[in-house]
């Protein structure tokens, strides 16, 4: 009897930690591979090892995203679409923000500033913005001065693609202060352009009015 059990006992661990089982396939090469049906749990789906995303103890390099099709279906209907992960892919961030500290300006204006930021991945916005005067700099708006009647220019704050990366303007295009310069600070956010549906521009003519109403919804939300 010790004999038998000597000669069987390997055999069975062998089975235990290198078998692979195949349903619809002839060699599998995964512990389990399944092909040409559907699978079906039918109560709870576990994934091992995949914490809770916290932002901070993990890192923004080491998250998981594992998503499905939205045309999935809970109990017990069928998974419509491929389930995914996503590993450490900044592109799947919801809202991404950037600070930038701009100084050593020629006066006050910026007129191109590349952030180096693809306009094929992400949309862009400014916010947090501050102008700080230096040295002496002052009337960031004006454009002129004679016999004490100020000449204002319009200030400009925009973000426009160029070459295929987001750039930034700041200043007014035509007035300069008289004496130093200006230190901006702005936040970019970027939105990464999965989560985003450019619908196009809408043209409005107020016909000298201050008031008006679409005479429909925007197409396609």
């Amino acid at each position: 009897m010790k004999s038998y059990l000597l000669i069987w006992l390997p055999f069975m661990v062998s089975l235990t930690v290198q078998a692979q089982v195949g349903i619809g396939v002839t060699n599998p090469t995964n512990m389990l591979e399944v092909n040409g049906s559907d699978v079906y749990v039918a109560d709870k789906f576990y994934i091992n090892n995949l914490p809770a995303y916290d932002g901070t103890a993990l890192g923004p390099d080491k998250f998981r995203i594992v998503a499905i099709d939205t045309n999935s279906q809970a109990n017990g209907s069928a998974v419509n679409g491929r389930v995914m992960e996503f590993v450490g892919n900044q592109e799947m961030m919801p809202i991404i923000i950037q600070p930038y500290n701009v100084t050593n300006i020629n006066a006050d204006n910026l007129n191109d500033l590349n952030l180096n930021i693809s306009t094929s991945k992400y949309v862009i916005a400014i916010s947090n913005f501050e102008a700080i005067p230096l040295n002496g700099a002052q009337g960031i708006y004006r454009k002129s001065v004679s016999n004490n009647v100020y000449v204002y220019d319009n200030f400009v704050i925009r973000t426009f693609e160029n070459g295929g990366s987001w750039h930034v303007e700041i200043g007014a295009r035509e007035a300069n202060p008289q004496t130093g310069s200006y230190q901006y600070n702005f936040d970019i956010v970027l939105f990464p352009k999965r989560y985003f549906r450019n619908l196009g521009q809408i043209n409005y003519d107020l016909g000298g009015s201050n008031t008006g109403a679409a005479v429909t919804a925007p197409s396609g939300i």
